[in-house]
């Protein structure tokens, strides 16, 4: 109970600093990453409350369940898909504006 308690605060730690970079920056390949670092802080809240610590003498023993195993795997490849279509059009508006300002990436409308 006491290692799933510690795992939940580092995902809620880990949470806090991609919403600070979220919302904090300007540039897009910061925000990009700050989505990124909440994704894995979500996957881990999953796979903290997945398992089960069973302690047996001198042992601990860690039991995962399916969701905990499967549902991270899925979520890392579509999070790797939406950061390959956000550094694209990062690139695509560094092409157009020689910028990675977010108040730049209105200038791809035109």
């Amino acid at each position: 109970m006491m290692d799933q308690i510690v795992l939940l605060i580092l995902a809620i730690v880990l949470f806090g600093v991609g919403l600070y970079a979220l919302l904090g920056k300007r540039n897009v390949i910061k925000i990009l990453m700050g989505i990124e670092i909440m994704t894995i802080a979500a996957n881990l809240v999953f796979i903290a409350l997945g398992t089960e610590f069973q302690t047996i003498g001198d042992e601990t023993f860690i039991w995962f369940t399916e969701f905990a195993l499967v549902f991270p795997l899925i979520s890392l490849a579509v999070g790797a898909a939406v950061m390959a279509l956000g550094l694209a059009l990062v690139i695509n508006n560094y092409r157009h504006a020689k910028s990675v300002d977010t108040d730049e990436m209105a200038t791809l409308k035109r």
